[in-house]
């Protein structure tokens, strides 16, 4: 069975630096990951905007969407397994936004894709590792 560790309520280790670094990193975690759901509404509205029939922009947000939002509950329990099984789902993401930087009249939309999702990749090996080492664990 996973541990569910809650940086908040869990003592503290031997080193005070530890502790803020899995705490920072899950913020940081948590702020790409919804950093990454805002762009795919914002790019949903605009898509409306541009005269697209309300069904495909839906459709199309949905798609984006919802393979991220399986990992919500997740990351609301704190599990690591989430977090690990998100970090190769982020991988996919970013392929993606690199693909879509070459597109035509896409690229300042594409970069910012590719920064959230090199951001969340960087603050999800960070989480993983700080909190596998303070907690003791394997995944």
């Amino acid at each position: 069975m996973t541990k569910i560790w809650d940086p908040e309520t869990s003592a503290k280790p031997s080193t005070a630096a530890s502790p803020a670094i899995v705490t920072q990193s899950r913020k940081a975690v948590l702020a790409f990951y919804f950093g990454m759901l805002g762009l795919f509404t914002a790019d949903a509205i605009l898509t409306l905007f541009r005269g697209a029939p309300i069904g495909v922009a839906v459709f199309l947000w949905l798609f984006r969407l919802l393979p991220l939002l399986i990992f919500l509950p997740g990351l609301r329990r704190n599990t690591l397994r989430t977090y690990a099984w998100l970090s190769f789902v982020v991988l996919m993401y970013f392929t993606h936004a690199v693909v879509t930087a070459f597109v035509p009249g896409e690229l300042f939309y594409g970069l910012i894709y590719s920064f959230l999702c090199v951001g969340l990749f960087c603050a999800l090996l960070v989480y993983i590792r700080m909190a596998k080492k303070h907690l003791g664990v394997n995944l």
